[in-house]
């Protein structure tokens, strides 16, 4: 298992979790930036997971995309999340920020925290799977109706067991809908390098 990033403070983070969880499993740590993994020689890795947003804060999702099926090896699996594209409008409208709607509109560029990141539709990420080599097996939004709802609307819902289950049975029902992925709260790509 090799773990990367381009944050220290994230790595060691990493390491303190792995600490009680390796039992025997050699799991690298390396500092790089998932846009030029030279340290790693080309069709190294049996799979490749892109979590929690690196394909949108590099501002480079193409290069990116290109650089996990370099380092994939053929016929193996690569699976890219990222925050949605069109999910972001309604919060600027709701914080009555139109520039940086219209920015995001325009750009695909949002401002997370003092951070800046591409958020991206699916058709615009099954693209750059495409253009890298790597065909798309599937497109799922995660979630798609329950960030829409009343937070704490959602939180009384779902102290409910019974129908914390019918939430979620209706989410995975629905989660690979191509016609609403592009409004869920995360864009989650899985494809296979050919």
């Amino acid at each position: 298992v090799t773990l990367l990033d381009l944050s220290q403070k994230m790595l060691n983070e990493a390491r303190r979790r792995l600490s009680n969880l390796s039992h025997g499993i050699k799991i690298r740590v390396i500092k790089g930036d998932i846009v030029d993994m030279n340290m790693f020689d080309s069709n190294i890795f049996d799979y490749v997971f892109s979590q929690f947003d690196a394909v949108s804060y590099c501002l480079n999702p193409k290069k990116a995309t290109k650089e996990l099926s370099r380092v994939v090896k053929k016929n193996r699996y690569i699976i890219v999340s990222l925050d949605t594209k069109f999910r972001r409008v309604p919060e600027f409208i709701e914080a009555n920020q139109f520039v940086k709607a219209k920015k995001l509109l325009k750009t695909n560029i949002s401002d997370e925290m003092g951070y800046p990141q591409y958020n991206l539709t699916w058709e615009e990420l099954a693209e750059y799977y495409e253009e890298a080599g790597i065909e798309v097996i599937e497109v799922i939004g995660a979630p798609v109706f329950m960030h829409q709802i009343n937070e704490e609307i959602l939180e009384k819902l779902e102290k409910d067991p019974e129908i914390r289950s019918k939430l979620l049975e209706m989410e995975l029902e629905y989660c690979t809908n191509k016609s609403l992925v592009n409004f869920a709260g995360h864009l989650q790509m899985v494809g296979k390098k050919i």
